[in-house]
């Protein structure tokens, strides 16, 4: 028998995966619908800040798992080559595995459409089917029914609400009347994913409410997906998560379409890819049209009762807006989404000179400021990430927006207010958040009145974006020219990691204090006073002829404690409130799992003789992490079961609130602690930590460390 959980993909996938199997002449048995109990049961699975709806999943799984004799869960990157799944659902399987020790067999396929050594859905099941039979033909005539029925379900969709179409392979499914009316008081577009809103639990029955008001719900599976597709083609930036895509597009098309008299968002808590897809529907949105627009985020502590206030509010400005419309004649403020969408205007500003800043992160400052304006580029940067660019960020991101988004976002508006004409920020195409920042951030500093070009580089593995993005800042005549400076960045800010590593290795040796402090700062003054690649080699000298003049003890005894974690976290102090430097004073050596040059030589390969740390941390990660999804979670994972293979004595895991990938890492880090019995301490930050909880919880983590080890000592 199979078990599938009853959640996340399963509403989307039910009828092909039911189909396959029953043809196989295999038994399914799919989870129980979600209640209160098992909502109980998720809060004690996992200690994480994982969604609402992964952590119900996992109680769906602990429902299953002694019943069955094989768990359906599949590993899906993406289903089609342009997106990507959520990083919670690419790291999913391997999330279970470490939070159930016990599990029956898994069938766990590989789906990834996406360019080198792409892998489908056929050959997934083809690859399930053979753990069943060894008959070819079996296999496929399964596939083509499973095919079948998956078209018979996307050809329901456009006529039945998503229950009522899947209801043909689960009759299990909940009971529901139809969404439709026959005569509607409104009708109103729920955008939201179908995992969440068809869930009674999750949503709070929030269908069944807009029921009761007469209220006729349409949701992104009843619009035809090429009607869905035409607005993506008109995004400047493509969405690039499969889910997310499809909740923007929908809300694109509903906001236009005159028959829609309101348009509801639902969210999750923590979910991080929510946080930007309702920014954009919210944007999209009300760019189109004048409709009543109500956002919604539950979570497990969510009230019904506070829900149906609000939903009796929203249908009160519903009510208003009509007896509006029938004044005025109809729906006012229907407009050409394409034609004012300010994020797409490039010409806002006409000044034929550039006033240039780039965003803080860590000492990447260091690599190229000096550089650009010895080649007479006008940049400005900003003050380094402080209390004030913490405060205007916060007050204008997103809910839920990660703090590396509101550090940039407030960097920048520190910077137009200075006068800057241009921001040049790195972007990416998923599945990190990271790679979206530039879109909503100029949405939000062009709402906010500011006149600027913003500049992109969308694909920061690419070489030749890279120079192309040099050789246009500063006017360079060849691509040989944008080339030498380019990689005279790149060993500046390898020459910063050789300084801040030193400073690592002495600060908790040193016998004056502050010593190493100050020898950080002298170095990083050397560095930043280079002017070819001569100077390099004598800075190099020099800064370890500084360090090696610190005074300290060398035989003094400390812990080793190694730090990952997401990578504007581990580099910016300010941000991670200088947790290295604290550990160090407390008698800590760090080891680091992340450096910024090492992160640049992976893509780029200026250091020739350094193994390439992604692929690297990934057989690392190995057996706990067997998929990359996003970020640093690899190398998070990674480093961190190194460390523990190393002897080191403790790992500190950095992550800001909603990080999607350091979450995955942050539920496997778990396992890994339990496994090797090492400490781990993972630091969560927004713009609400506080420094004090921040430095106890650390104190109280070095001493357990401290008190670990005096007792392996006093054993051996």
């Amino acid at each position: 028998m199979v078990g599938i959980p009853r959640g996340l993909l399963y509403f989307h996938f039910q009828p092909l995966w039911a189909t396959f199997f029953s043809h196989l002449g295999v038994a399914v048995r799919v989870s129980q619908p979600t209640d209160r109990r098992q909502l109980e049961t998720a809060q004690g699975l996992t200690r994480t800040d994982l969604c609402l709806p992964v952590k119900v999943y996992l109680a769906h799984v602990a429902q299953l798992k002694d019943q069955v004799d094989w768990l359906l869960l599949p590993r899906i990157t993406s289903v089609t080559p342009e997106a990507f799944m959520c990083p919670k659902i690419l790291g999913l399987t391997d999330m279970i595995r470490s939070v159930f020790p016990q599990l029956p067999r898994l069938l766990d396929p590989r789906i990834n459409v996406k360019p080198p050594t792409p892998v489908g859905i056929a050959e997934a099941f083809a690859w399930v089917g053979r753990h069943f039979t060894d008959s070819d033909e079996l296999i496929t005539g399964a596939w083509r029914a499973a095919q079948a029925a998956q078209a018979e379900f996307h050809r329901r969709l456009l006529i039945y609400p998503l229950d009522e179409a899947l209801r043909l392979w689960d009759d299990a499914f909940p009971q529901r009347q139809t969404l439709f009316c026959s005569k509607p008081r409104y009708r109103v577009a729920v955008i939201g994913r179908s995992y969440v809103t068809f869930d009674d639990i999750l949503s709070h029955n929030l269908l069944g409410l807009l029921k009761r008001y007469h209220i006729e719900v349409v949701t992104p599976e009843l619009l035809p997906q090429n009607l869905k597709n035409a607005q993506h083609e008109s995004l400047r930036k493509k969405v690039y998560w499969q889910l997310g895509k499809e909740l923007v597009t929908a809300a694109m098309c509903y906001a236009k379409d005159t028959e829609i008299d309101g348009i509801i968002n639902v969210a999750t808590f923590g979910c991080g890819q929510d946080s930007f897809t309702t920014a954009l529907v919210e944007y999209y949105v009300k760019q189109a049209s004048t409709k009543p627009f109500l956002s919604l985020v539950f979570d497990e502590h969510g009230a019904d009762g506070g829900l149906a206030t609000r939903v009796e509010a929203f249908v009160d400005m519903m009510d208003q807006g009509k007896k509006t419309a029938e004044t005025r004649g109809g729906w006012q403020g229907e407009r050409d989404l394409r034609a004012t969408a300010p994020c797409g205007s490039k010409t806002e500003v006409t000044e034929n000179g550039m006033h240039l800043t780039i965003p803080h992160m860590g000492y990447l400052h260091l690599g190229f400021e000096k550089v650009f304006r010895s080649l007479g580029v006008n940049i400005y940067m900003p003050p380094r990430p402080n209390k004030e660019a913490l405060m205007l960020g916060a007050r204008y991101s997103p809910p839920g927006a990660c703090l590396p988004f509101k550090l940039n976002l407030g960097n920048m508006i520190q910077a137009l207010n200075h006068g800057v004409t241009d921001i040049m920020m790195p972007g990416g195409f998923g599945p990190c958040r990271f790679g979206y920042y530039s879109v909503i951030q100029e949405q939000i500093l062009r709402d906010l009145g500011y006149r600027f070009r913003m500049g992109s580089a969308d694909n920061p593995d690419s070489l030749r974006d890279q120079l192309a993005t040099v050789r246009k800042i500063a006017g360079l005549n060849s691509k040989w020219d944008s080339y030498k400076i380019f990689l005279f960045i790149l060993y500046r800010l390898a020459l910063a990691d050789l300084a801040l590593n030193q400073a690592l290795r002495l600060r908790p040796r040193e016998t004056k204090k502050h010593a190493t402090d100050r020898a950080l700062e002298r170095s990083l003054q050397i560095i930043d006073a280079t002017r070819r690649f001569s100077d390099l080699w004598s800075a190099r000298r020099r800064i370890l002829q500084i360090f090696d003049a610190v005074p300290r003890e060398r035989t003094r005894p400390v812990m080793r404690v190694g730090v990952v974690g997401e990578i504007f976290m581990v580099l910016e102090s300010y941000a991670n409130m200088n947790v290295e430097a604290r550990l160090g004073e407390m008698g800590v050596e760090v080891h680091r799992g992340l450096w910024l040059s090492d992160w640049l030589n992976d893509r780029f390969r200026f250091l020739p003789f350094r193994r390439n740390q992604s692929r690297w941390a990934l057989r690392q990660a190995a057996p706990y992490l067997y998929d990359p999804c996003g970020g640093e979670s690899v190398k998070s994972v990674g480093k961190s079961a190194y460390f523990a293979r190393k002897g080191l004595e403790g790992i500190v895991h950095l992550m800001p609130f909603s990080c999607m990938p350091e979450l995955v890492a942050q539920t496997i880090l778990a396992r890994i602690s339990s496994d090797f019995n090492i400490p781990t301490l993972t630091l969560t930050y927004d713009e609400h930590t506080s420094p004090g909880a921040m430095e106890t919880r650390l104190e109280a983590f070095v001493d357990l460390v401290k008190w670990r080890a005096r007792r392996v000592k006093a054993t051996c």
